[in-house]
């Protein structure tokens, strides 16, 4: 039997209409790498300062997933230990409240431990965080890394620094936690602080794919499609 003509139109135009649909957008990077001197940081992190350093920001307009994030880090030996241990953190994506400094959920995303060599000196390497999970476009958001062995008593051998930008967002800044000492379910569930100053230097990748749900038009061509191959066979029989 061969289709009907209105039939197999609407199955070409319902074709069309889902492949511009999953035509992906050119991402977004939200970044101020670009203001950052090569040498500005901040710390200290680990076992001689806090377990945690985050970034806080709001998701830009007209994105609904986040792709990445990547801060700059050195971890330079300090003192005379004999035996310095490197930091090992994890890093972590979660919703925050930026009015109440307060984590608001569940972690987004969870980072694989990553441990940060020592250096003899600054020296800063980039650390991207991979990941795709849904974010809400202008709500707050917190990347943040926890040093998993902060209670590690190294006296001034291990101590990251994390890059700093020459430039702030709009709404956004770096913030650490107010007890330097604590564990990730105080810093998950206290207050930050917000602290003055200039952002972390970082960037973030975000994207905005469309989702499975047929848009509104779309659902008006199916209802269309089924009432004409009704109505086809009911002339038929």
């Amino acid at each position: 039997m061969k289709p009907h003509p209105l039939i197999a139109s609407l199955v070409i135009g319902l074709s069309a209409l889902s492949h511009a649909g999953s035509a992906a957008a050119a991402p977004i990077v939200l970044s101020t790498l670009p203001s950052w001197d090569g040498n500005e940081s901040i710390g200290d992190f680990g076992a001689a300062g806090f377990s945690a350093w985050g970034q806080f920001f709001r998701a830009p307009t007209g994105v609904n997933r986040m792709l990445d994030f990547t801060f700059v880090l050195s971890d330079a030996l300090q003192g005379s230990g004999t035996t310095p241990v490197p930091v090992t953190l994890q890093a972590y994506l979660v919703p925050y409240d930026i009015a109440a400094r307060r984590i608001t959920g569940p972690a987004l995303y969870t980072s694989a431990p990553v441990t940060v060599p020592l250096t003899d000196g600054l020296q800063f390497v980039p650390y991207t965080f991979d990941m795709d999970v849904e974010v809400a476009a202008a709500s707050g958001y917190l990347m943040f890394m926890f040093a998993n062995n902060y209670d590690v008593q190294i006296p001034l051998d291990s101590r990251l620094r994390v890059a700093t930008a020459g430039e702030s967002l709009q709404v956004g800044a770096y913030n650490t936690v107010r007890d330097a000492d604590a564990s990730l379910d105080t810093v998950l569930a206290a207050q930050w602080f917000s602290l003055a100053g200039p952002d972390l230097a970082f960037s973030a990748t975000f994207d905005n794919r469309p989702t499975d749900v047929p848009e509104p038009g779309t659902l008006a061509l199916l209802a269309g499609a089924g009432l004409a191959g009704g109505w086809m066979r009911r002339r038929r029989a």
